[in-house]
């Protein structure tokens, strides 16, 4: 079995940890008492039935899409909007910060948080192994990164590449007016580095 490192920005990835590591409270998923829905916002809040239940990674990526199709801006997305496509209760630091965490089958663990970085409002999706463990790509690659962003095309967000030195693929950027969401792979590859399986999603920020 072979295993990948990420190649995400390490900013980013650190605040979103570490907020995650808070959040997953040694394993459970988080709680908070639920808020009324604001106006306009009760076809995301009914999506999913209240459920105390962890999720899986394959539903974190469904209903983050979801989450996105729901929302013409990062300010569109609340904590009633999050809870609703997420059927979970989340967790608020203040109006600006909240989110959900849990540990996940095979050494993972998933957190979703909306915070404010360098004052603009950004949603955080971040997939990590727990601290000192290793864990395979293919556990929470369903859907892969080609399926998840079609997903995203299907929207009507434009698409373009983002490549660092040696032109290596860094992200996919997808865009429509009022939204930017960043979609980050993550491919296992062998010693020889050919690739293993498809490129996975690691992280997807909206801004």
């Amino acid at each position: 079995m072979h295993h990948a490192a990420s190649r995400a920005p390490a900013s980013g990835r650190l605040l979103s940890f570490t907020a995650a590591l808070g959040m997953l409270c040694i394993g459970l998923p988080l709680s908070a008492q639920p808020s009324p829905a604001a106006p306009g916002q009760n076809h995301l809040k009914e999506k999913h039935a209240m459920t105390t239940s962890d999720i899986s990674a394959s539903q974190a990526l469904q209903r983050t899409l979801e989450l996105i199709r729901g929302s013409r801006s990062v300010a569109d997305i609340t904590p009633e909007t999050m809870q609703g496509a997420f059927g979970v209760q989340v967790k608020k630091v203040d109006p600006q910060q909240f989110g959900y965490g849990q540990r996940l089958p095979g050494n993972w663990a998933f957190s979703i948080m909306r915070q404010e970085v360098e004052g603009a409002g950004r949603m955080d999706l971040n997939f990590d192994p727990l601290p000192g463990t290793k864990a395979a790509l293919t556990d929470i690659c369903d859907p892969d990164f080609a399926h998840f962003t079609a997903e995203l095309e299907s929207m009507g967000f434009a698409r373009h590449s983002s490549h660092g030195e040696h032109n290596r693929w860094i992200y996919d950027a997808f865009e429509r007016p009022g939204m930017r969401v960043e979609v980050y792979p993550e491919v296992a590859r062998a010693d020889n580095g050919d690739a293993t399986g498809p490129a996975c999603v690691k992280m997807v920020l909206v801004r």
